[in-house]
């Protein structure tokens, strides 16, 4: 496809980066696997939190993304910058910076006369009149939209950006390939069988997260949380593992939730895991209960039947993307009752299920590949 990309100087990603959050990783990890085929990984330059980590993980070059000074000096020699994946333009989580960060980003990338690309990115939700109006007036200048849902190409439609610059793909995560946890990680966390949902006992994995929801009545919610931990594993004997998908962030919430539970049997991973790994440990369990987003999207690639969590509106997007809302159950719905219904539902339709994520997951995974395809055809072939 690149016959000679010698006159590339270098690429520059922006992103939700160096925060330990699995997602973000993911989408990464697939973009630099994705790019360096075509490219040396020296030449990709990303921006991170964590620059030094960034760097040891991935082998490409990292600045912290705070540095105006840095930002500024790569900026004069990139060829390309890129801003994606993950849902980075929306004004309802965080502490309201994000859309203005990323945003002034591309505009920087605009003053310098970059080709700029947003990859594979959810947008959305954005409530804030002035956010949609920044929105409209940067977007409207890049020169490739690629987003990884038809809400965000709707919702950029309706702010008024040209629809031929907008194409829908998919979540970059969905072509990566699970990486085979440790034995010895299986065995901690009595991993190594998987049992179905109609045997007597089963893994059951749940990936929770606190988030503005939750803190409205944190309290209640942690003890709602435990007691259905304790639930599931006297009434289903379920072998039940915690999952932290930001480490550092969702651990503690964890502990917090163990230690109202009456049970003792329920253990939270502790080890740092990258996400090819996580993929890998998806894959040992016969249910998922997750909110985090891309716990769901694993479970998706795994063929492992969830229960989505709904807290955030991409959870219940994609999860009608699938065709199967009967897997959704709202935050606020959230009873051991229902929770017993919905495991229920998943063990008399285990089969059709699985069919549907199978066939979904070849879909999305197709269509995440055109991601870096469109990319190449659109923005490097300039350099050709």
């Amino acid at each position: 496809m690149v016959k000679n990309i010698n006159s590339i100087k270098s690429i520059i990603i922006s992103g939700y980066i160096g925060f330990d959050n699995c997602g973000d990783e993911a989408i990464l990890l697939a973009m630099i696997q994705e790019f360096s085929n075509y490219l040396p990984k020296e030449k990709i330059i990303v921006l991170s939190h964590n620059p030094c980590k960034t760097k040891k993980l991935y082998q490409v070059n990292s600045i912290h993304r705070l540095n105006p000074f840095l930002i500024l000096s790569r900026m004069v020699q990139a060829s390309i910058f890129v801003s994606g994946g993950g849902g980075l333009l929306q004004d309802v989580s965080g502490k309201g910076f994000s859309i203005f960060y990323y945003l002034s980003l591309l505009f920087l990338a605009r003053l310098f006369h970059i080709p700029s690309v947003i990859y594979a990115q959810g947008i959305g939700p954005v409530e804030k009149p002035i956010n949609r109006k920044l929105i409209k007036g940067v977007l409207s200048r890049v020169n490739l939209i690629m987003v990884r849902d038809e809400q965000s190409k709707i919702f950029l439609e309706e702010l008024g950006i040209k629809k031929k610059l907008i194409t829908v793909n998919a979540d970059p995560s969905f072509i990566l390939k699970e990486k085979e946890i440790s034995e010895a990680i299986k065995m901690k966390y009595s991993l190594s069988d998987t049992q179905e949902l109609s045997n007597k006992k089963m893994n059951i994995g749940m990936v929770i997260r606190n988030c503005k929801k939750v803190n409205q009545d944190y309290d209640h919610k942690i003890e709602q949380f435990a007691e259905i931990a304790d639930h599931l594993i006297q009434k289903y004997q379920a072998n039940l593992v915690f999952i932290p998908f930001q480490f550092h962030t969702d651990l503690p919430f964890i502990r917090e939730i163990i230690k109202k539970m009456k049970l003792s049997t329920a253990s939270c991973v502790e080890e740092e895991l990258n996400p090819e790994q996580i993929l890998s440990l998806i894959s040992k369990f016969s249910v998922i209960i997750g909110m985090r987003f891309h716990s769901i999207i694993f479970a998706t690639m795994m063929n492992k039947p969830f229960i989505a969590i709904d807290y955030d509106p991409k959870l219940g997007h994609f999860v009608y993307s699938l065709g199967i809302p009967e897997l959704i159950l709202n935050l606020n719905q959230l009873t051991i009752k229902m929770i017993d219904n919905k495991l229920k539902y998943i063990s008399t339709n285990q089969k059709m299920i699985q069919s549907i994520l199978y066939e979904k997951k070849e879909q999305f995974s197709k269509k995440a590949f055109n991601n870096c395809r469109q990319f190449y055809q659109s923005i490097i072939k300039e350099f050709t």
